[in-house]
């Protein structure tokens, strides 16, 4: 199954064990390499489980250079209400779809500093049983004004390959090619500015080969449909993103952020969230933080929670994604540095975090509970 991902988000890496090659960032000067293991679970009342663990390592090969290597897998299980009821039977089977995937990932980067001027890369190739993807990224990192000012700009692009389970000659082909520019700068001795826009263009398939969608009855294939037919979507989407947010220091072991970020596209979509969150240094080693998320969105152009009759474009959708929701998320973390010498650390990390989305107009489901929880070891060597 296809998975998109979210734009101006540099890398997922839990609790902050950074991403060189897609952020353009390079590691701590007084860190040579760093070993990382981290694991997500995350589990919700729509019947879907996903298992993430990821290995990364990262290394200093000179002053100015440096390389890094991650691996994941991403164990996802469902029987969600969206799928038992918009989904085709299995095509070898003809059991009900229930999906279960395995998604595996690796990534490699790369940075290069000369001067003010910091050169990053890297390259993902992931694969699942029916989707098949590989893309890169490019970073030119700019310091100004003593670095106070700093700019990054971001290309990247990918090319994708859907399959369907059960069916080895059915493929479709999807490509994404877009930009990134981003801007932090130095207010004050307490407070940082940051400001991003990304523009991304979608070409090609882009619904889903096992979603099928009612025309006419309740809204479901499931229901008393005159007709049920293969979601339909347009091939070609244009995304945007804004985002804007103002970290800053409270005294010696107080921090607080605010961020907001805006999204639109061509299909009509249009999205707000605002985050907020508060850090607090409670012992030389030991960090506890606690965050809020609120997201909002419309629907698509195209999306009807029911299709009375055949739209004149054709475009139809179950796509519960493209439909208006809103959603609510708690999270609190800790961290702590054990000194194991001085030439080794070792960071523990945990966060735990609860999330309740409310679907607006969306045909037998309303509302989804959903419990995160995040696990990070990190060992580094000075």
């Amino acid at each position: 199954m296809r998975r998109q991902q979210t734009l101006l988000t540099c890398c997922v890496i839990a609790l902050g064990a950074g991403c060189l090659a897609s952020c353009g960032g390079a590691e701590s000067t007084s860190v040579k390499t760093t070993l990382a293991s981290a694991l997500y679970v995350r589990t919700d009342s729509n019947a879907t489980t996903v298992w993430a663990p990821r290995e990364r390592l990262a290394t200093r090969i000179a002053d100015t250079a440096g390389l890094e290597a991650t691996f994941a897998v991403d164990a996802w299980t469902s029987a969600s209400v969206d799928i038992v009821t918009a989904a085709t039977r299995n095509l070898r089977t003809g059991a009900p779809h229930v999906v279960q995937e395995v998604r595996k990932e690796v990534t490699g980067g790369a940075y290069y500093e000369f001067g003010v001027v910091t050169l990053s890369g890297g390259y993902r190739y992931s694969a699942e049983n029916d989707y098949w993807s590989h893309g890169g990224v490019g970073n030119l990192t700019i310091d100004l004004a003593s670095k106070n000012t700093t700019l990054v700009f971001t290309g990247l692009g990918s090319s994708d390959q859907v399959g369907r389970s059960g069916d080895p000659f059915w493929r479709a082909q999807q490509s994404s090619m877009g930009g990134r520019i981003s801007l932090t700068q130095v207010l004050d001795t307490k407070t940082l500015m940051q400001l991003s826009w990304e523009t991304t263009r979608v070409a090609g398939y882009q619904a889903s080969p096992y979603r099928f969608v009612a025309i006419g009855g309740a809204g479901t294939c499931k229901s008393t449909a005159s007709l049920c037919v293969p979601e339909f979507v347009p091939d070609e989407r244009y995304r945007s993103a804004a985002v804007a947010g103002a970290p800053r220091a409270r005294g010696v072991r107080v921090s607080d952020g605010r961020e907001y970020s805006g999204y639109f596209d061509n299909w009509g979509l249009l999205s707000h969230t605002v985050t907020p969150d508060l850090a607090v240094l409670v012992s030389e080693h030991s960090t506890l933080s606690l965050s809020y998320r609120y997201y909002t969105q419309g629907e698509a152009d195209f999306y009807r929670p029911r299709y009375l009759s055949a739209p004149p474009l054709g475009y139809v959708t179950r796509d519960r994604e493209l439909s208006a929701f809103y959603s609510n998320r708690v999270g609190l973390g800790f961290s702590h540095e054990f000194h194991l010498s001085d030439a080794v650390s070792l960071t523990f990390g945990a966060r735990l975090g609860v999330a309740r989305f409310r679907y607006l107009a969306f045909v037998g489901l309303r509302q989804v509970d959903a419990l995160e929880a995040t696990a990070l070891l990190s060992l580094d060597f000075h």
